[in-house]
This record gives structure tokens, C-alpha cells and sequence, in this order.
């Protein structure tokens, strides 16, 4: 067989640049949408935008700002970011005077520690990673332990406990003898056998456990660095009597323009090359002008159909949540699931309840008794109240708690509540049995 050329006709889809611009401004929140605006703006001289940086959405009011301005954002004054419990703990270093190779060693170790604050590297590991003397280490790791908090830089729950004991002048008698060689029978709940081990009465284990208790297990929670989510509603919900509305944030609705100094330039058409530069810029205006108000139609419908969909929620909170899908809401407006997921991702709403992811909404369904279906929200949501009013001598099981449901129609298998419980990082019933 030779070469020859043949003609093949055939269908594809192509995804041109302005159709990617098109799904990525969809897909953008209310702030990442300004910013995203903002540079636009600065690479295309003809555009001009409005937007209003404000706190509509709680009430307050502030100014507009045109093109690129820079106008007072409601996340300027947020909370600077906190030092971070390595940092907390080189500050405290360095007020000790150290000599430099322990110094220097207390800092790598300091900078090793987990977000409980426990050391997870062996001391000669260290020793060997710096190439100092395992001595140098020990003492390093002696200076960071008796910072602030106590039990900083233990190596297990019982040294954690040990350092706390023995830096408290009020800590309990017994409690260091318990803490150094019977926490798995104080864990088990086991006093009569503490008791006898210790030749003790048994009211001075209980006290001393009682203490121990009340010792903090993660002392580099204290330390940690909180940084708080900030969030922007993209849109507010709002209850009627008997209805509801949706509107987006101001930020979510910027108003887009193009200049009309450029407009009357062009039509002077005094360099073609600047003309055509013109044009381009013109037509790239323009059809970001046509995608942001796409996602405004597009948010406004997804919403809507959500909240449809949620009605029980906005009377009752999480239990009324009814379980949902994307096929559910695409299903409703005749639109893609791609679309549908495109258009909630990273979206807040403003809610009679709160503000809630818009993914928070999407729930699977759990079998009723009556051949209808619960959401797992509203699931979880039960469990957690079950858990919270239970008699903490005789807490509920796994299988109590499926049996309760069963009793309000709702059909789940002990493991289902398992899986939930654990989603809500609740411990079993043995872990919640108050042993005192």
C-alpha cells in the first residue's frame, strides 16, 4: 500500500479559550471573582468595573470603588496570623542563655514537636542528624521541657503527665506513683487494684485519678497557632412567610463597563495597528462582561433550585435537611452535573441558620420506615443530640443508638452508626462512660 491523501470529515467538541474563561469565572467565589477582575482590569485598558467591597451582607454599608482602586476590604482587618508553637517556643529559648550546641539542638528539637507537642524522633537521631553528642540532646530536650506549658516535649502520655506533676505545688499524692507505673489500670478504670498495689485507700486513688483527669494530655494545643476561616457569603437566603429569596452578595455582582474615552479613540481610527489593539481589547471586554453575568444567572438558578428542594431546612435548621444530589438539582433546570458542581464549589450562603457551605446542602439518603428517606444531616445531627442528653454512667451504644432510630422510622445498621459517630469524632460508649 502506498501514501495518498484522503478527506475525512468528522464532528468534534473544542474547548476554546474563551469557553475555559467562561467555566473558570463560574467557578470562582465572590472574592476570588474581585481579584481575578482586578487583574483583568490592569491588563486590559478598556474595562472598567464597579464593585462594592462591602459588609451588605451584616448589615453595614461602606463605599463603591471603580476600575483597579483599592477600597476598605472587610478581610483587611481580620486577625493577624499568631506565632506558630515553634516560634512561641524558640521565644521562650532564648531568655535561657544556652550554650550555642544546645541551644541549637533545643531549637531542632522544638521544631520536631507534633501539634500535641510530643517528640516523635528518637533522641539519637537527632543526636546523629546534628552530629553533636547524645548528651547535648538530653539536655536540650531537659531545657525544652521545662518551658511553658508543662508536659512540653514528652515523648509518651506518661512522661506528659509526670512533667505536669511535678511541676504542680498542688498536685494530689499518689498521683506521680499512679501516673508512673499503673496509667493502663487508672485507663481500665481498675482503683481496687491501684489501691492494693499502692497499700492505699481506695478514696486516695480516687482522688489522686480524679486530678490526673483533670491534667492536660496535648499540651501543645496550647500553643498552637488558631487561625480562623474568614468567609465571604456568595449569596443570602432569606425566609419569608411563606416563601423565599435569594440574592447575591454585592461582591458576587460586580458592574462591568467599558470606557467610553476608549470607545470614541477607537472610532477616530487613527493607527491601525492601535485600532485593531482597540478591537481586541473591545472584544475581550466584552465577552468577560457576557461570562460574569452568566454566573449570576447561573448561581441565582442553582440557588434557587437548591433551596426549593430545602424548603424544611429554613423552617427547622440541619434536621430538616432533605437528602439531595447533583442529578437532583441538574435534574430541575435541565442543566449539567458538571455545571451544578462548578457552580457551588467554594460557595458560602448567608442562611436564617448560618452560613453554610453550598456542598453542605448535597446529603445522602438514609431509608425511613415509611419508604422515604432522611438525610444523613439530619442523621447525624440526631445522633449527636442522642449522645449529648444520654446518662454519661450508662451511655448509649452503637446498637442503642440504631435502635432508638429504628423507633423514629429511620432504618440504619449499628456500623452506619459507627461510621457517623466517628465522623463526628465522637468516642464510643466506653470512651464516654464516666468511670467515677
Amino acid at each position: 500500500m502506498g501514501y495518498q491523501l484522503a478527506q475525512d470529515q468528522r464532528l468534534k467538541l473544542a474547548i476554546t479559550p474563551e469557553l475555559k474563561q467562561s467555566i473558570h469565572i463560574l467557578s470562582l467565589s465572590a472574592d476570588e471573582l474581585l481579584q481575578y477582575l482586578q487583574e483583568q482590569a490592569t491588563e486590559n485598558p478598556v474595562l472598567e468595573f464597579e464593585f462594592s467591597r462591602s459588609r451588605e451582607a451584616f448589615g453595614k454599608k461602606t463605599g463603591t470603588g471603580k476600575g483597579g482602586a483599592m477600597m476598605p476590604d472587610p478581610l483587611w482587618y481580620a486577625a493577624a496570623k499568631q506565632d506558630t508553637m515553634e516560634e512561641k517556643l524558640l521565644s521562650q529559648l532564648r531568655l535561657l542563655s544556652l550554650p550555642s550546641d544546645v541551644f541549637k539542638a533545643a531549637a531542632y528539637l522544638a521544631g520536631n514537636l507534633n501539634e500535641n507537642g510530643y517528640l516523635d524522633v528518637p533522641l539519637t537521631e537527632i543526636a546523629g542528624n546534628l552530629k553533636v553528642a547524645e548528651t547535648v540532646v538530653g539536655l536540650a530536650l531537659e531545657k525544652l521541657q521545662s518551658l511553658e506549658p508543662a508536659g512540653i516535649g514528652c515523648r509518651d502520655l506518661r512522661e506528659c503527665l509526670i512533667l505536669q506533676i511535678v511541676r504542680d505545688p498542688q498536685s494530689v499524692p499518689y498521683a506521680f506513683e499512679i501516673a508512673d507505673k499503673y496509667l493502663s489500670d487508672a485507663a481500665g478504670g481498675n482503683l481496687g487494684r491501684i489501691a492494693s498495689a499502692l497499700r492505699i485507700p481506695k478514696e486516695h486513688a480516687v482522688r489522686a485519678l480524679q486530678y490526673i483527669r483533670t491534667l492536660n494530655p496535648r499540651p501543645g494545643l496550647a500553643l498552637a497557632a488558631f487561625e480562623p476561616q474568614y468567609v465571604v457569603p456568595d449569596m443570602i437566603v432569606e425566609r419569608h412567610a411563606d416563601s423565599f429569596s435569594v440574592t447575591l452578595h454585592a461582591m458576587s455582582r460586580p458592574k462591568l463597563s467599558i470606557s467610553e474615552e476608549y470607545r470614541k479613540w477607537a472610532e477616530t481610527r487613527s493607527s491601525a495597528a492601535a485600532f485593531s489593539y482597540v478591537k481586541d481589547c473591545f472584544r475581550s471586554a466584552e465577552w468577560l462582561m457576557r461570562c460574569v453575568e452568566m454566573r449570576k444567572t447561573t448561581l441565582l438558578k442553582v440557588a434557587n433550585a437548591m433551596m426549593e428542594e430545602q424548603k424544611a431546612f429554613l423552617d427547622e435548621g440541619i434536621k430538616g435537611i432533605r437528602p439531595m444530589t447533583l442529578s437532583t438539582v441538574s435534574g430541575k433546570l435541565d442543566m449539567h452535573e458538571s455545571t451544578v458542581s462548578r457552580a457551588i464549589r467554594g460557595k458560602y450562603a448567608l442562611t436564617p441558620h448560618g452560613v453554610f457551605p453550598l456542598k453542605y446542602f448535597f446529603a445522602a439518603g438514609v431509608a425511613t420506615s415509611n419508604g422515604g428517606s432522611a438525610s444523613s444531616r439530619m442523621v447525624k445531627a440526631r445522633i449527636k443530640e442522642m449522645i449529648a442528653s444520654e446518662d454519661k454512667h450508662r451511655p448509649l451504644s452503637d446498637q442503642n443508638i440504631a435502635d432508638a432510630l429504628f423507633s423514629e422510622g429511620i432504618r440504619l445498621s449499628r456500623r452506619a452508626v459507627t461510621k457517623y459517630r466517628e465522623e463526628l469524632n465522637i468516642a464510643s460508649s466506653q470512651g464516654r462512660k464516666n468511670k467515677i
